[in-house]
């Protein structure tokens, strides 16, 4: 298969989920067309590569980035990519910051010039998103959050794979896939296990 994004570019390796190594790993393999990150802001503006809205019991947005161990930064990650595969970021911001946080992010990546396409779970922050970039938007979809919104403004859609054939959309994404038996059924892949499925 050829059209397989390794989530939080995770794949047969050792590194950290969102890590700056997997990600790099994972670029490598020719089996991966592109990889999934997760891209939080910190107190002190950076964009790191990290799920979870809480860090040590704390708000990521909270804190700054020295107060965090072991978590990559963004920019560490873009300056090292000689790459055309899909950079998939999953924007991660629940606070009233979005706008704040979308100009960062964007100033961001106009300095490092990949094939980004930009996804979030927040259908408010991709309404904002769209009208400030020209990379393509989407947004993330399953059967309890995000259905039946409209999706003009979209370039695509991220659907979990029982929501994917009830959206009529003509580029869309599934996630997480990590069964053989699935991937035909789709266009593009984000799998935990592109090893297993290529």
């Amino acid at each position: 298969m050829n059209n397989l994004i390794a989530h939080r570019s995770l794949d047969k390796h050792q590194y950290p989920e969102n890590s700056l190594l997997a990600s790099l790993f994972c670029l490598k393999q020719e089996y991966i067309l592109g990889i999934e990150i997760d891209v939080r802001m910190t107190k002190d503006k950076k964009m790191i590569m990290y799920h979870n809205y809480l860090y040590n019991f704390k708000k990521v947005t909270n804190l700054k980035y020295s107060e965090l161990i072991n978590i990559d930064k963004l920019e560490d990650l873009l300056k090292k990519i000689n790459s055309s595969k899909i950079i998939l970021l999953d924007l991660k911001c629940e606070d009233d910051n979005d706008t704040d946080y979308l100009k960062h992010l964007l100033r961001l990546l106009n300095k490092y010039p990949l094939n980004y396409y930009l996804c979030s779970f927040n259908y408010a922050l991709t309404k904002k998103l769209t009208a400030m970039t020209k990379y393509p938007v989407g947004l993330f979809i399953s059967d309890l959050i995000n259905k039946n919104k409209d999706y003009k403004h979209l370039s695509f859609l991220a659907l979990s794979r029982h929501s994917y054939f009830d959206i009529p959309f003509d580029t869309k994404m599934a996630w997480t896939i990590n069964d053989t038996k699935e991937i035909y059924k789709y266009e593009y892949i984000i799998t935990d296990t592109p090893y297993l499925l290529s």
